[in-house]
């Protein structure tokens, strides 16, 4: 384990591997989250249909109560007043709409095998024993009022041979008296009983199946807001590790290759062989530049960079932060014609030697020709005018009081600071035309390029 932190620790997390890591995540996260979202959305639905059901149930066991009630009132009102209308409605309802038995099939496909089931049943079975009494008392009125025209549900009534003795009127006394008695109630209470049992029974049902539905809906939100969260957490992660990983290491890089330096080995462990990669090209350009032959890059009299030279670094920098300084030695074809050439050449040392000791060890001291030379100070803003002047005031102060046997000397300094454009020529011009304007001035000092000097 712990070589594997070493490991990680020096060759960096894989930024990709990172990245397919958490997506995979995300993925199997959302697929879970899409899954509860469905199964949360179809315990609402099935919510929905055991309410129907339960309303279905209910209505058709009220049906069978409401159609038991309305038989016991049809039979009552035909013993009571002999309309023969009331015995008909009484048979249609038992014969024809048979509301009590829809009850019972409705009852059998939603719950076979239930408690509500057997109750409705029990209900049933205590209707049709009240009928049995219904039919007697009917069939009571129908020879009490003479009525030959028997319907075929009664013709199987037979009375006893004691009623069949009695008169109309104890008959029709008789009939009432069965549908008003207090036995006649109690088989009704028993009717009552069932009906309420199977609706008590209906309500358990349906309570247990809401309470079951709405813990798994709970249960299923809960998980829901979990995975919402922990998604949440990952999408900050991923942000953070991105950050950290990649734009961070990348900013730093920006940074590095500015100041034209190595670039650190952070970050994702793609960015670290990008970054390794590069330093390798960085250290062998440098190796480069430092192992040119002298002669091919360096000016043999003076060290300083020759035009070769000048011509490799002078497109390996970036301009935009780079002073360019072109400079003439003041008076120097005086010198070469009064002191001869071997003076002018010590003169041409000593400008060099003054420059070197002036400008920093990262600046580029060219030499392109006789008396010009080209300083490139890289890694500088427009802020640092006031510092180039003064360089060029101690260099000239360095120069007229040089203690060897050397003639006093000055230089003349024409600069582009910092400047937009990309082309080195365009550089070079820019520099010349504000040395142009220090020679205009009386020579030795410097000016700074701005778009006024060539209007």
């Amino acid at each position: 384990m712990k070589n594997l932190v070493k490991k990680a620790n020096k060759e960096g997390v894989s930024l990709r591997l990172t990245f397919v890591i958490m997506l995979t995540v995300f993925l199997a996260m959302t697929a879970v989250l899409l899954t509860i979202s469905f199964r949360t959305i179809s315990s609402f639905h099935q919510l929905s249909l055991a309410t129907d059901d339960y309303i279905s149930l209910q209505e058709a066991a009220t049906g069978l109560m409401s159609a038991s009630d309305y038989l016991t009132e049809e039979a009552q009102a035909y013993t009571v007043i002999g309309d023969r209308t009331h015995l008909d409605n009484y048979l249609t309802e038992a014969q024809q709409t048979r509301r009590r038995d829809n009850a019972i099939d409705v009852m059998e496909n939603h719950l076979p095998d239930s408690p509500a089931l057997e109750r409705l049943k029990n209900a049933m079975a205590e209707s049709l024993t009240l009928m049995d009494t219904e039919y007697y008392a009917m069939r009571l009125i129908l020879d009490a009022q003479g009525d030959k025209d028997i319907p075929e549900a009664l013709t199987g009534i037979k009375l006893s041979a004691e009623d069949s003795a009695l008169s109309a009127s104890e008959k029709k006394s008789l009939a009432e008296q069965m549908m008003h008695d207090e036995e006649y109630n109690k088989q009704k209470d028993k009717i009552r009983t069932a009906f309420n049992e199977c609706i008590e029974e209906l309500k358990s049902v349906m309570h247990h199946n809401q309470d079951s539905l709405e813990k798994h809906t709970y249960i299923s939100l809960i998980w829901m807001v979990i995975l919402i969260i922990i998604e949440t957490i990952g999408l900050v992660l991923m942000l953070w590790l991105t950050t950290r990983l990649g734009i961070n290491p990348l900013l730093r890089a920006v940074e590095h290759i500015k100041n034209d330096r190595e670039l650190p080995i952070v970050g994702a462990n793609e960015f670290r062989y990008l970054a390794g990669t590069y330093n390798k090209m960085y250290l062998a350009y440098k190796k480069s530049i430092e192992h040119l032959s002298f002669k091919a890059s360096h000016d043999e009299l003076t060290g300083a960079f020759n035009r070769a030279g000048y011509d490799l670094i002078v497109k390996s920098i970036d301009l935009k932060s780079t002073a360019f300084l072109l400079i003439d030695a003041d008076q120097f074809k005086y010198v070469n014609d009064h002191y001869g050439h071997e003076t002018g050449d010590r003169v041409l040392k000593h400008i060099t030697y003054v420059l070197r000791s002036r400008f920093r060890s990262d600046d580029y001291i060219c030499r392109l020709g006789g008396d010009e030379f080209v300083v490139l100070m890289i890694h500088v803003n427009k802020n640092c005018k006031r510092m180039i002047k003064q360089k060029v005031e101690q260099i000239n102060t360095d120069l007229a009081n040089a203690d060897n046997d050397l003639p006093k000397m000055s230089i003349s300094v024409g600069v582009s600071l910092c400047s937009d454009s990309s082309d080195t020529q365009q550089v070079y011009r820019e520099a010349d035309a504000a040395l142009y304007k220090v020679k205009q001035n009386g020579r030795r000092g410097c000016c700074f390029y701005t778009s006024d000097i060539e209007s």
